[in-house]
């Protein structure tokens, strides 16, 4: 719960950015399932919850969002303050910035979100091909104690622009990638998103950030299917164990209903462990639609390699 509030906080301003001269990369830290590193300010922690560090104490984080879009387009949103306005974003201060060598975009907003004012440092830098968001947001109340050295820690940020994921996957039907997240590639008909219909397919991949001891790996399989974001009623059909690239795992088809329309949807995980990782393949699919599709995310799965 607490990562899906800290999600909400961050999504509906994912077209903003900023930068400047980077610090010496001696002390900085790789995110991991990014391409970023960055120096995180002295109390905060790696999460296990998303890309990037965090407070818990202090109900403060720094996330980082990389988008397979130019730096222009993805900037764009921050350039219209009635847009933001609208989500109850207030913009405090705007600078141009450069990051690592990378044109960039530093914004200061403030937004209400469950009862709590909240201020935020965004940095979007980027070049002509991808772009990378980096939100610093903490509670109102300790702006003074944490503003400045989250500013800090996002201006130090560095991008090796070369590093790609460390798995690859083959496209099959129509499904085509239509947006990287941090270590997750996410797939739609036709590349197109948001969907042109709750009936319209999603597949996503990703690897875990967080190390996790699987005494229970089948049990913990079931338990991560339950959980599958944007559905609920979940029930689980077949659960059969699969090997992928080398890697064991369970390959499970459940139905479910979809949270906003309710309407009933066939959900296909193929989930592989690496260690005290694991690899997450979903799909999801509405039920009248489950013969075109769930045969396409099985093939697609069966494409699926380490580098």
């Amino acid at each position: 719960m607490k990562f899906f509030r800290t999600f909400i906080l961050i999504v509906p301003i994912a077209i903003i950015a900023y930068s400047q001269d980077k610090q010496p990369a001696e002390k900085a830290m790789a995110v991991a399932g990014t391409k970023v590193s960055m120096q995180p300010p002295a109390e905060f922690t790696p999460s296990s919850q998303f890309p990037g560090f965090e407070y818990e104490a202090l109900g403060s984080s720094i996330i980082i969002t990389e988008f397979p879009g130019p730096f222009k387009e993805i900037s764009a949103g921050v350039s219209d303050p009635a847009v933001l306005k609208k989500r109850d974003i207030s913009v405090l201060s705007r600078q141009q910035v450069k990051v690592d060598g990378q044109s960039g975009l530093l914004v200061q907003v403030a937004q209400n979100a469950f009862g709590t004012d909240y201020i935020k440092w965004l940095l979007i830098f980027g070049d002509e091909k991808e772009s990378v968001m980096i939100a610093a947001t903490f509670p109102k109340e300790y702006e003074n104690k944490l503003s400045e050295k989250m500013k800090t820690s996002i201006l130090s940020a560095t991008w090796e622009r070369g590093k790609d994921l460390a798995f690859t996957i083959n496209e099959k039907g129509d499904l085509k990638l239509a947006r990287r997240f941090s270590n997750m590639l996410a797939y739609t008909a036709g590349g197109v998103i948001p969907k042109a219909s709750s009936d319209d397919p999603l597949f996503v991949v990703g690897q875990s950030n967080s190390r996790i001891e699987f005494s229970n790996p089948e049990g913990y399989a079931r338990s991560r299917i339950y959980t599958t974001e944007g559905v609920n009623s979940v029930e689980i059909e077949q659960i059969n164990k699969m090997t992928i690239d080398n890697m064991n795992g369970y390959e499970i088809v459940a139905r479910g209903k979809d949270l906003k329309s309710g309407q009933p949807v066939v959900i296909y995980q193929a989930l592989l462990f690496e260690g005290q990782s694991y690899y997450i393949m979903t799909g999801i699919i509405s039920d009248k639609r489950k013969q075109e599709y769930l045969t396409v995310f099985k093939e697609m799965a069966g494409t699926f390699k380490r580098d």
